[in-house]
């Protein structure tokens, strides 16, 4: 049978099927800008495989209008939807931190009886605060029979659940199951926040989330170490266990992470500190305060020479400010109200001052010592500021955290107009050193208001567009980092990467808007009127101390030979080459070379293998033959051999592999 209908009335069908499909979907914006309609009800993990299995497979989490999210959540419309993927920073957070409910649930499988506190992310690890019962004791023993029931755990590929209580349900449930911390918890979480549970079958853990959708997410990890804890921090509470472990997206990736480790390991500042004799340290004399022996004070000059060069390059000229100052400097500054916890004070002639945490404020006050004009700015200072700040006894290391501090401190005075501009030559500055110390990769990070801060909202608008106008007019692709720019204005931070993938935050750009006004500096502008200057705070690489750690691990203590403390070191075969060993060192120290001689009554193997442990550039090795011709025969750190030299072409030959570091010695001629 055949049914006509009229073209009419067919229009209004399709109208009505039209409008019954409009109105049993939604659509959710996705980064890109572009719209995608999907069904009412419809959770972040349909989003993702609407747009394609593979994504589907591949996510962890979700993001809806910039807050995480499990995949599970259920988008509304005109959400502004992300797919959160393992491979992404912030899907392998959610993947420790899913790591770490598994290995929590491991370890009560295990060892009955235990109760479970926290368990948060830590960097490219995590970790779980765990008591267990009295009798009981968890080791590193244990790590193996623990890995192996997680990994149980994970390959049943068990949903992860969120389930959400009421406070009284929550606090019930946990006090009936013997886990007395979690119920404290419960009692500590504010009013109106969801108090929710996550579980892998039975097993359940108070969390706020998110985690992976199963635990099949979570099947490339290791347990790593044991540390001992007080619940809550507080030493008079409970002694807890604990238990570190790291998680990556597979199996390559936690390979490459362990690896990374072991060669972390040989590259050990504080180890290669002592066994290049570089500094040492002597926590009983001054905690966080590093002695440097003559080879490490020398490797710090001449980095500090190096920075020191190129920064007159650049404009800087070099000042020295006082190390004590009064405490009025800053309260007017703002660090006395701001900054107090972390720094020193002390009471001379009954008045209280302040040891500086950071030179800034110095630096506007000889700004202010002389009537400046517009004519005078750009006015470019550079200090190499010796600063104290406390750091708690537990978490000074080596020279990477330290309690004084030799800031390559530098500040620009400058007009609205030559903001952007100066930001820019300090990005260039910045740049090049970075280059030319074999750091190849360099993050870049835009870091903004914070919420502890000072001034307009309107000026904090303006500081940040400079800093983000300047980046794109450079080229430079930044990340943005909410928050974190300092109490008096908005930064860019650099982070380097170093020989074995690790990023360490060493220079900084930060944009002041607020301190030369809170000390009133002025200076008179072309339409003869005092204005304010705009205060820019640079430093390349940090901390001197803190560089110089990163710098001996990226380099394994194998420094470019223009950065070694001791370039070259002449070896004689028998005592009948001292003389011309002799006259040799003085000829090359005579021209620059940081040269030493080992003319111990040694064999000629042993005093080249001492060379090679101290990873000195180059051994030249003196025989009656190279007595006899006048000559030397170099020897590589590396065991290589290069061709006979005179002394003469050895200079040379010293001068250009040095490049851009030959005349930062003292003794070194240009």
């Amino acid at each position: 049978m055949i049914i006509l209908i009229s073209r009419s009335r067919l229009r209004r069908w399709q109208g009505v099927r039209k409008e019954l499909l409009l109105n049993s979907q939604i659509s959710v914006l996705l980064p890109d800008g572009s719209q995608r309609f999907v069904n009412l009800n419809a959770s972040v993990g349909d989003v993702a495989a609407s747009i394609g299995p593979g994504l589907l497979k591949a996510s962890v989490a979700g993001k809806i209008n910039g807050k995480i999210v499990d995949l599970s959540h259920v988008v509304s419309n005109g959400d502004k939807v992300e797919i959160i993927t393992a491979s992404t920073p912030e899907g392998l957070e959610v993947i420790r931190h899913s790591t770490a409910h598994v290995m929590a649930m491991a370890i009560q499988d295990l060892f009955p009886g235990t109760q479970i506190t926290f368990g948060p992310v830590v960097e490219n690890q995590f970790y779980y605060d765990v008591y267990p019962p009295e009798g009981s004791r968890i080791s590193s023993d244990d790590f193996e029979k623990i890995e192996k029931r997680m990994s149980e755990i994970a390959v049943k590929d068990t949903p992860v659940n969120r389930v959400v209580m009421s406070r009284e349900e929550a606090k019930a449930h946990f006090l009936a199951i013997g886990e007395k911390f979690k119920a404290e918890i419960v009692d500590s979480i504010p009013a109106g926040d969801d108090i929710s549970v996550y579980k892998i079958g039975e097993w359940g853990d108070l969390c706020r989330g998110p985690h992976v959708p199963s635990t099949g997410k979570c099947t490339a990890f290791k347990l790593m170490s044991l540390a001992g804890a007080y619940w809550r921090a507080n030493k008079d509470n409970e002694q807890l266990t604990r238990v570190y472990g790291t998680a990556w997206s597979n199996k390559k990736e936690l390979d490459g992470y362990l690896h990374m480790l072991e060669e972390a390991k040989k590259r050990d500042h504080v180890l290669l500190g002592k066994q290049l004799e570089l500094f040492t340290l002597m926590p009983d004399v001054a905690v966080g305060a590093p002695f440097f022996l003559p080879n490490g004070a020398k490797l710090f000059i001449l980095l500090q020479n190096y920075i020191r060069r190129k920064c007159a390059q650049f404009g800087f000229r070099e000042i020295f400010t006082p190390q004590v100052m009064n405490t009025m400097l800053w309260k007017i500054s703002g660090h006395y109200d701001n900054y107090r916890e972390n720094m020193y004070f002390t009471k001379v002639d009954d008045m209280e001052y302040g040891i500086k945490p950071m030179s800034c404020p110095a630096h506007v006050r000889l700004f202010m010592s002389a009537q400046r004009s517009y004519r005078d700015l750009p006015l470019r200072f550079a200090e190499f500021g010796v600063v104290h700040r406390h750091e708690l006894h537990g978490a000074v290391h080596g020279l990477t955290r330290v309690r004084r501090i030799t800031q390559d401190d530098g500040h620009i005075f400058c007009m609205l107009s030559q903001v952007v501009t100066e930001i820019r030559s300090a990005l260039q500055l910045v740049q090049e050193a970075y280059k030319d110390l074999g750091f190849d990769e360099v993050k870049y990070y835009l870091s903004t208001r914070p919420e502890k801060r000072l001034g307009s909202e309107e000026v904090w608008d303006l500081a940040e567009k400079s800093l983000e106008d300047a980046l794109n007019d450079e080229g430079i692709k930044f990340i943005l980092n909410a928050g974190d720019g300092a109490f008096y204005g908005p930064k860019i931070d650099f982070k380097v990467r170093d020989a074995i993938g690790r990023y360490h935050q060493c220079a900084t750009i930060q944009l002041d808007f607020q301190m030369p006004g809170r000390f009133g500096a002025t200076f008179m502008s072309a339409a003869n009127v005092q204005e304010t200057p705009v205060m820019i705070h640079r430093a390349v690489l940090g901390s001197v101390e803190r560089f110089m750690g990163v710098f001996i691990e990226h380099c394994a203590g194998h420094f470019p030979v223009g950065l070694a403390p001791i370039q070259a070191r002449l070896i004689n075969v028998t005592d009948a080459q001292l003389d011309y060993v002799k006259s040799v060192e003085a000829y090359l120290f005579s021209k620059g070379v940081r040269i030493e001689s080992d003319l111990d009554n040694e064999k000629l193997g042993f005093k080249i293998r001492n060379a090679q442990l101290k990873k000195i550039p180059y051994m030249l090795v003196v025989g009656d033959k190279e007595k006899e011709t006048g000559m030397l025969q170099p020897r590589l750190r590396d065991g290589k051999n290069l061709d006979p030299m005179t002394p003469e072409q050895f200079y040379e030959y010293l001068k250009k592999e040095s490049g851009v570091f030959w005349g930062l010695d003292v003794n070194q001629q240009q």
